[in-house]
């Protein structure tokens, strides 16, 4: 395999748009409450999960593949700060909605 890296100058003054393309509750009773499919600018990303942690808040998960094993993961996203931070508080706002709309 053959990995080409291309630098493109940032745009000033260019806000990276996000929009929740589709949010859906989670199938299984679980930790995992919903999964959410997230446009970012040009870029969709699927499959971004929704975790409630032992303390009865949430954080996003970005989409991972499992090893052979089925132990070990591999990440297939990957968000720099300080995108990162931002991305995910307005994926968490959305899911939030969701949720509290369905409840």
């Amino acid at each position: 395999m053959v990995t080409t890296q291309v630098n493109v100058p940032a745009l000033e003054n260019q806000p990276i748009s996000i929009l929740i393309v589709n949010i859906r509750p989670s199938p299984k009773l679980g930790a995992v409450v919903a999964y959410v499919d997230v446009k970012v600018g040009p870029t969709t990303l699927y499959g971004l999960s929704v975790v409630r942690n032992k303390n009865g808040g949430y954080f996003v998960g970005l989409p991972v593949r499992f090893g052979t094993n089925g132990n070990k993961t591999f990440p297939l996203v990957e968000i720099d700060e300080p995108f990162r931070g931002e991305d995910i508080k307005a994926v968490l706002r959305a899911a939030e909605e969701f949720m509290n709309f369905r409840e």
